[in-house]
C-alpha cells in the first residue's frame, strides 16, 4: 500500500512542478494554470505524510481525500464524459491542447490528456487500495 501511495503521491506532485522535456508537455505547472489544484494538493499531502507517519490515523485522511477527490472529478470532469457538454468540452480541449493526449481527440466528446487519463485511474485504484487497507 506505502508504494502505491508514494508513487501516486510523486505523480501527482507533477501537476505542482509541471513536467516537460523540450516539445513534449506531459503536464503544466498548477502555479500558472490551475492554481486551485494546489488547494487539492496540500491536503493530499497532508494525508500521506499522516499515513507514513500514523498509518492507522493516515488511512482514515488518505480515504477521506481520495473520496473528495472523486466526487470534485465527477462533478468537473467525470459527468462530461458520461453526459457531453458542447461548452465544457471545447474549453477542456483548448485549455489542454499543449499537452499529449494518447487517445486522439474528438470533437464533440470529452477525452482527457494522458496525465489526467492516469491521474484518475491512479485515483480509482488507490480509493479500492485504501479500502481494502482499512478492511484488512
Amino acid at each position: 500500500m506505502c508504494w502505491l501511495i508514494l508513487f501516486s503521491f510523486l505523480f501527482y506532485s507533477l501537476n505542482v512542478t509541471g513536467f516537460r522535456i523540450k516539445n513534449f508537455v506531459f503536464v503544466t505547472s498548477c502555479m500558472k494554470d490551475e492554481p486551485v489544484d494546489l488547494v487539492f494538493w496540500i491536503p493530499y499531502a497532508a494525508s500521506v505524510i499522516t499515513f507514513i507517519i500514523i498509518p492507522h490515523v493516515g488511512q482514515w485522511f488518505l480515504l477521506g481525500v481520495f473520496l473528495l477527490f472523486h466526487v470534485v472529478c465527477f462533478f468537473s470532469t467525470y459527468k462530461y464524459w458520461i453526459w457531453s457538454n458542447e461548452e465544457k468540452t471545447v474549453s477542456y480541449h483548448r485549455h489542454f491542447s499543449h499537452t499529449r493526449h494518447i487517445i486522439k481527440v474528438r470533437e464533440k466528446i470529452l477525452v482527457p490528456d494522458t496525465f489526467h487519463i492516469i491521474v484518475f485511474s491512479l485515483l480509482f485504484i488507490n480509493l479500492i487500495a485504501t479500502i481494502l487497507f482499512i478492511l484488512m
